[in-house]
């Protein structure tokens, strides 16, 4: 088979798979985002995620022995998420849309597995990344022409947005690489003016650590009081600077093959409360299979302590003032104690 024909068939079959984008870019040395990764790390905006430290050199060259010696490609897929949803999240909190259907790492890591075997079966090794492995999903799909990085750091898929889920294949396939995308924000700065927490320096430059993302998800032990109100509503996650994104307000159709991600049957019927009571059994057995274990029952529990001072009502007291006495956490019971007395001031002033 050859080069061409392999590129074709991979792509027909992407696209047969149910992948809304599909796109090709030669493996080698990423630059500048290696200096600018290094410059990142360097000034430790990438707060508890040491990982980011410690894989660098291999997350600036697939082709690093500890990913893929020999690489020659990287097959960037596109996935859509659901974003037209009138459900928001655990009330009164909400969630980041990404995370209402089944976790996407195992779904895209099987439905990716069909363009292995081809590519297995053409004499050719590849390993899949789903977020999972040190590889700059977004850079690599910058570059293979399926979308454009944003002013807010996320991939921007013209005609779908940024609400997509990234899969890269490394392989040692030679195939015929696509054309980059060149940037189409223009002057607009609506994501990084409406970001909560001020977390952007300016356009390309986040600060993982002011994120409520990375504070909701990544952030182990005590969220930062200063920047406790400003997570709002945000119990997992955050979509904020993607909401006001002219390029997401079209809608997208999410046909049957990625129904995955559709709203799944265990956020309906719960709440922020009901959140923070869990202990950590009920939370392992209702978070299986969900993005939604990265963030850990304390982590969750915290988060959803936070929300309830925030937006919460006088009915949420009572579970606030039990889980500052008697939650197995240290760090739950000091996000409810700063929680209730922040509900306590707002019930005050609103009468």
């Amino acid at each position: 088979m050859t080069r061409a024909e392999l590129t074709r068939r991979v792509k027909e079959e992407a696209e047969a798979i149910g992948f809304a984008r599909v796109g090709i870019a030669a493996a080698g040395r990423l630059e500048p985002e290696g200096a600018q990764l290094d410059a990142w790390l360097a000034d430790g905006r990438h707060g508890q995620m040491t990982w980011m430290a410690e894989t660098a050199s291999v997350r600036k060259d697939p082709r690093h022995p500890d990913m893929l010696a020999g690489a020659k490609s990287i097959v960037v897929l596109a996935a859509p998420y659901l974003r037209s949803s009138n459900y928001e999240g655990p009330s009164p909190g909400r969630i980041a849309k990404y995370a209402f259907g089944r976790d996407y790492h195992g779904v895209l890591t099987k439905k990716a597995g069909r363009l292995q075997r081809l590519l297995r079966d053409s004499g050719h090794v590849s390993r899949v990344a789903v977020d999972s492995k040190p590889v700059f999903e977004r850079a690599w799909a910058e570059r293979a022409g399926v979308g454009f990085i944003g002013k807010n750091c996320c991939l921007i898929v013209p005609g779908i947005g940024s609400h997509v889920f990234l899969v890269c294949i490394v392989t040692t396939a030679p195939l015929v690489a696509d054309q980059p995308m060149r940037r189409k924000c223009g002057t607009c700065t609506l994501c990084l003016e409406a970001c909560p927490t001020q977390a952007f320096e300016g356009p390309h430059a986040l600060d993982a650590r002011k994120c409520i993302s990375y504070l909701t998800i990544e952030h182990r032990g005590p969220i930062p009081e200063e920047q406790r109100a400003a997570l709002g509503p945000w119990v997992f996650g955050c979509d904020v600077c993607q909401d006001v994104c002219p390029y997401n307000q079209t809608s997208v159709t999410i046909g049957a093959p990625l129904e995955a991600f559709a709203l799944g049957d265990r956020w309906r019927g719960i709440d922020a409360a009901r959140l923070l009571e869990m202990d950590e059994a009920s939370f392992q057995t209702w978070a299986r299979g969900s993005a939604v274990k990265r963030a850990r029952h304390e982590g969750l529990a915290r988060n959803a302590a936070l929300v309830l001072g925030n937006r919460g009502g006088e009915i949420h007291l009572r579970v606030l003032d039990d889980a500052k006495k008697g939650h197995a956490s240290a760090v739950v019971r000091d996000a409810a104690a700063w929680a209730s007395t922040r509900l306590k001031r707002r019930l005050a002033a609103s009468e």
